[in-house]
């Protein structure tokens, strides 16, 4: 029994640290502050160091970026791969109408850590811009999900949008995108 008392006062305290209300709204402002933060990479005394197009392109592939990540993230880190996340989100499946959230200062030091240690190796603005845009998209995951447990609109998108979680819900083995099904789609895990 060491071991199941080892993982029920392990769930314990990620319940503890991914459960404040004030954690699960401040995210948000953490959130916004770094993608403002991140995109500001890009210039230099307010004059950008991209042209417009440039910039444009690295945006739309930020965003592209934060959907196969969410599906790869839901996917492995999330239901496969033992860690402190696939516990929160075990929590989520089991209270799915509960304010359960990573730590906001949790994500941004892994933000701004992930992108200093790119910086390092590549064009930090063309980072800060794909970053920027990723991790607007991971906002938009943050807010649609939250809709999709807590909402009841109306609209045709957001109905099928909802329906395709709630059948992850259901059966954990599919559809693993919520801002998306284009993955579930390339991969043929959509149900």
């Amino acid at each position: 029994m060491p071991n199941e008392d080892a993982a029920l006062a392990r769930k314990a305290r990620i319940r503890e640290a991914s459960s404040s209300v004030f954690n699960y709204w401040f995210g948000y402002v953490a959130n916004l502050s770094l993608v403002g933060w991140l995109g500001s990479r890009a210039f230099v005394t307010g004059h950008p160091r991209l042209a417009l197009g440039t910039l444009v392109f690295y945006a739309a592939a930020g965003v592209l970026l934060w959907t196969l990540s969410e599906y790869v993230l839901h996917r492995y880190l999330y239901h496969v791969m033992e860690s402190p996340l696939k516990v929160g989100h075990d929590l989520h499946h089991e209270e799915p109408r509960s304010l359960l959230g990573v730590p906001w200062w949790m994500t941004t030091i892994a933000v701004v850590g992930v992108y200093y240690g790119l910086s390092l190796i590549g064009n930090p603005s063309v980072i800060g811009v794909v970053m920027a845009f990723a991790w607007l998209g991971y906002i938009g995951y943050c807010a649609m999900h939250h809709a999709f447990h807590h909402a009841t609109w109306r609209a045709r998108w957001f109905v099928s949008a909802r329906r395709h979680h709630m059948i992850h819900h259901a059966r954990h083995n599919v559809n693993w995108g919520v801002t998306t099904t284009l993955w579930d789609r390339v991969f043929g895990t959509r149900s």
